[in-house]
C-alpha cells in the first residue's frame, strides 16, 4: 500500500503555463490592435508635398465627404460652429488648429469655416494633407 501511495502523491502546485498562455495572446492582441483605434474622424484626405507628417496642434476641426463639420469628435453645424469655435478658444486659450477637409468636401464650406476660424482669433491655422512623394 505504501507504493501506491508514494507512486501517486497529490500535487499540491498550481499549473499557470496555460495561464500564461492566453495572457500573452491578449498582450498581443492588444498590442496590434492599439494603433488601429483611433478616436478620431475618418476622412480621405488629399495630398500634398507640404503636408507635415507629425500634427502637434491643439485642436483638430475636421470636414467629411458629406460635408459635417467636427470639432474634435463633436459634429456641429455650420450655423453653430462660429459660436462653438469662440467659445473654445476663449475658454482653452486655443492659439493653433489644424484642419481636416476630405477630397470630396465642398470647398466652400473649407472657406466658411477658415474664416470662422480666423474671426475667433487664431493666427496659426495648419491644412492637413497626407505628404506626396515627388518624383525627382
Amino acid at each position: 500500500m505504501n507504493k501506491y501511495r508514494d507512486k501517486y502523491k497529490a500535487q499540491i502546485q498550481m499549473n499557470i503555463t496555460s495561464m500564461i498562455d492566453v495572457v500573452f495572446m491578449l498582450l498581443i492582441i492588444f498590442m496590434i490592435a492599439a494603433p488601429l483605434m483611433r478616436a478620431e474622424v475618418d476622412v480621405k484626405l488629399p495630398k500634398s508635398t507640404a503636408a507635415r507628417v507629425k500634427d502637434n496642434t491643439s485642436l483638430t476641426i475636421t470636414i467629411d465627404e458629406k460635408d459635417n463639420i467636427f470639432i474634435g469628435n463633436r459634429q456641429v453645424t455650420i450655423d453653430d460652429f462660429p459660436e462653438e469655435i469662440d467659445k473654445i478658444v476663449k475658454s482653452k486659450n486655443i492659439t493653433a488648429v489644424s484642419l481636416k477637409g476630405d477630397t470630396g468636401s465642398n470647398y466652400g464650406l473649407i472657406m466658411r469655416a477658415v474664416g470662422y476660424i480666423k474671426d475667433a482669433g487664431i493666427e496659426n491655422l495648419g491644412l492637413v494633407a497626407n505628404p506626396e512623394k515627388r518624383n525627382r
